[in-house]
């Protein structure tokens, strides 16, 4: 009988599988995926970024896909709607993970590549499904046609947004506010060019309200740099589409998220203006600083306002406020660069 020889084998084997079943690893992320097959960066989220990441992290990262397309896939974004605080769907890949609602391909790149090792802390919501009505049923064939999606990518859909015309109509209402905010923006500008030449000075309301909007851009600021730095979707209300300006590659520069740099400017004016005004030497030189500072920071505003309607094909509300803010800065400083000497007298 050949049973005893094999016998010593065949335990052999068993222990080796068990071993293996209990120290591979288990999903430490898991992740929902929406999409659409008119979306057009799935493609290169199924073809680039999701392969990518599961290659660096194999089975410690599961995820699933959800078309919001189909009648329970919209049932499932709607579900999660109010407890992600995600809006309506802009055609731009959406993850959920843990608590987090990520936009974009910037901000999955970010959070599951990068911050994947702080989801994967162990306890953390991120191990879980999201908790959604009708998220269970979707979750097998989510992860099959996932996988199938990545392997085997279809030909790119056409693009809606072929041309500026074509962008501006993604999103018509919002792109209009900034397009009037664009021309504002220009008016004044023409207006302190015009103020610059002549002697014009401030009203007495200047002292309150340059503060007051100065403090709101820091405001507006802070609130963006968390948006992106968090990887959550800002709140925008029924007009504009914030989620799709912060997932675009103009919201960051070098990297550092827009906010970040208005904070610092509108901080700086703060602390130059007073600075200016008081310790400045005779002529008042000084006081061109914070207006530079101003000017500066207008420069980048009136960008961002142009890039939205045009070639985002999107606006911010939040970006629209603090392009208001910096351009009532700006208009208020040039008619402090021709005021008195406000030194206190030397004795």
């Amino acid at each position: 009988m050949l049973l005893p020889f094999f016998r010593p084998l065949l335990f052999l084997a068993l222990a080796l599988a068990t071993t293996a079943a209990v120290t591979a690893p288990l999903p430490a992320v898991r992740a929902i995926v929406f999409v659409s097959p008119h979306c057009p960066l799935c493609q290169d989220l199924y073809a680039y970024l999701l392969p990518s990441l599961l290659e660096r992290y194999g089975n410690r990262l599961e995820l699933a896909q959800v078309d919001v397309t189909q009648t329970a896939g919209a049932a499932v974004y709607q579900a999660a709607v109010a407890p992600y605080g995600i809006g309506t769907w802009r055609e731009n890949p959406t993850v959920l993970v843990g608590k987090k609602t990520l936009v974009g391909l910037d901000a999955i790149a970010a959070t599951l590549g990068d911050g994947f090792e702080s989801l994967a802390v162990s306890g953390s919501s991120a191990t879980q499904w999201p908790d959604l009505a009708g998220l269970a049923a979707l979750l097998p064939e989510g992860m099959r046609a996932l996988k199938t999606q990545m392997t085997a990518v279809a030909p790119l859909p056409p693009l809606p947004r072929t041309n500026w015309h074509g962008r501006f109509l993604q999103d018509p209402v919002g792109n209009s506010l900034a397009l009037a905010m664009l021309f504002f923006m220009l008016a004044v500008l023409a207006h302190i060019l015009v103020r610059l030449r002549h002697a014009t000075r401030n009203p007495q309301q200047t002292e309150v309200l340059l503060p007051l909007i100065l403090v709101a851009g820091i405001g507006i600021s802070a609130y963006t740099a968390y948006a992106a730095l968090a990887g959550v979707a800002p709140i925008c209300g029924p007009i504009g589409d914030c989620a799709t300006v912060q997932s675009s590659v103009y919201s960051r520069l070098f990297g550092i998220p827009l906010g970040i740099f208005g904070i610092m400017t509108y901080s700086a004016l703060l602390v130059s203006r007073p600075l200016a005004r008081y310790l400045s030497p005779s002529g008042g030189g000084w006081r061109w600083l914070p207006w530079v500072i101003a000017l500066g920071g207008f420069a980048f505003s009136l960008r961002l306002t142009t890039l939205e309607p045009f070639v985002i094909g999107a606006t911010c509300l939040w970006c629209l406020g603090s392009a208001f803010a910096m351009t009532a800065a700006l208009w208020l400083l040039t008619g402090e660069i021709h005021s008195p000497d406000t030194r206190p007298n030397q004795t």
